[in-house]
């Protein structure tokens, strides 16, 4: 841009642009290159004057400074690893999908307060782990849109007296549009903090799909499985298999929301300090490429599943609305009945397998003072599982099977749209990386 405003003496602006893009074509990669010469964000300058002395390197730094410097190479750095993790992300939805798919009638306990509460199964299950992913997609795509814009330019707050062009600037770099206010770029920190907020957000999914992952593999829960390559052992107790790759998910995810609370306290800090490590991001796409091996590779016991259904409570909400919808017995008295029954049965160790309609009957006249009579048949059906899914089947959002492969469905075009949409901001970066190229050699050749 300074070569085509007349703003350096030709011959000054090829040599800069040679040196630059030597170091670039030498290493395939100019971070290490540039983090092995030093002198910060201002090793292009330092490389320069090295090769050329001062006379020509000297000439880099018109027009600019430190502050716009550092917040352009932030964010064109930053927006290359979220796009990454976007890819990551979508990967983990489909991933989601298709083991939801390949259980959506495998009944399994829903859980609160660690305690059996109803039945679902274990695609709907996963099928939950699936949708906050495909709310976090749009948040880091938007937070992509507000980070791709350009602060070349804007100097340390007040741009500069060189008629310099940063729409130019901005189009070479690949951003979508120019940062209008100087001192914003240079006060404001709020994208930054985006940045670490919407990945921890995301983190913050994750952590708890894992935390569940992790119950499901225990020996108490026994519902799931993993391969030993995504385990590890102990040292001294050699019966143990431990899901490492599941700790390790757990482990980083903290480290995510620890980043971004560090940087929510540094506002606090007059003399600046807000700064988003781009390291975390590449953790972070490591860290959603781990769940994934666990989502995809875990196996899960169906008979367990199925048993801890019918042989805790799972199903006692059913059988309350039983009394509902067949003896017009209010649901507050239903729901005593039917807690009265589960205390009753658990004495004698009885579970729901065991369940009468003669019990239930003696039961409900003693709190109502009234014997209700319930449908033999109608108990029995309810002991069913897949019959109170099926049950659900008109209820939009619930376990049942034809609900849940609906879920999958939307999950699976979302999860392509937003895929669709991060490629559309990749082809566009390369696109631009391939036109500097060209602009580059275009004046070098000159």
């Amino acid at each position: 841009m300074l070569h085509e405003q007349g703003l350096l003496p030709p011959t000054i602006g090829r040599q800069l642009l040679e040196g630059l893009l030597t170091l670039e074509d030498a290493t395939g990669d100019p971070v290490p290159a540039r983090e092995s010469i030093g002198h910060g964000a201002h090793s292009g300058e330092a490389h320069l004057i090295e090769m050329y002395g001062e006379t020509v390197g000297g000439w880099l730094h018109t027009g600019r400074s430190s502050h716009d410097l550092s917040a352009v190479t932030t964010r064109y750095v930053l927006r290359d690893r979220l796009l990454t993790v976007g890819r990551s992300l979508v990967k983990l939805v489909e991933t989601y999908a298709s083991r939801a798919e390949a259980a959506l009638s495998v009944p399994m306990p829903t859980y609160t307060g660690l305690q059996h509460a109803q039945v679902g199964t274990v695609g709907y299950q996963l099928c939950s782990q699936a949708f906050p992913l495909t709310r976090d997609l749009p948040r880091l795509i938007a937070c992509w849109d507000r980070l791709n814009q350009s602060p070349a330019g804007a100097a340390a707050g007040t741009t500069t007296d060189f008629d310099i062009d940063r729409e130019r600037v901005a189009s070479l770099l690949g951003f979508d549009a120019v940062c209008e206010n100087a001192e914003d770029v240079d006060k404001s920190i709020d994208q930054i903090l985006e940045v670490a907020c919407t990945v921890a957000t995301c983190a913050a999914t994750i952590g708890n799909a894992a935390d569940t992952l992790f119950l499901w593999v225990s020996d108490e829960f026994g519902l799931a499985d993993l391969p030993h390559e995504l385990c590890g052992t102990s040292s001294i107790m050699p019966q143990k298999k431990n899901p490492h790759s599941i700790q390790t998910v757990q482990r980083e995810t903290n480290a995510v929301l620890g980043t971004a609370v560090q940087q929510l306290i540094a506002v606090k800090n007059l003399s600046g300090g807000v700064q988003y490590d781009p390291a975390t991001l590449r953790r972070f796409t490591e860290t959603l490429d781990t769940l994934r091996a666990v989502v995809d590779k875990m196996i899960f016991d169906t008979d367990r599943a199925r048993a801890l259904v019918t042989a805790e409570w799972a199903l006692a909400t059913d059988l309350a609305a039983l009394l509902t919808r067949q003896c017009e017995i209010p649901w507050r008295s239903a729901h005593q009945i039917v807690a009265i029954l589960v205390r009753e049965y658990e004495a004698t160790d009885q579970s729901l397998t065991d369940v009468t309609a003669t019990d239930l009957e003696a039961i409900a006249e003693a709190y109502l003072g009234d014997r209700p009579t319930v449908s033999t048949a109608a108990v029995e059906t309810l002991r069913d599982p897949a019959e109170a899914l099926d049950r659900r089947a008109s209820i939009t959002g619930s376990p049942a099977p034809t609900q849940v492969a609906d879920q999958v469905v939307t999950r699976r075009d979302r999860a392509a749209t937003y895929r669709e949409q991060l490629t559309e901001r990749r082809v566009a970066l390369d696109h631009a990386h391939a036109t500097r190229r060209a602009a580059i050699r275009a004046v070098i050749d000159a």
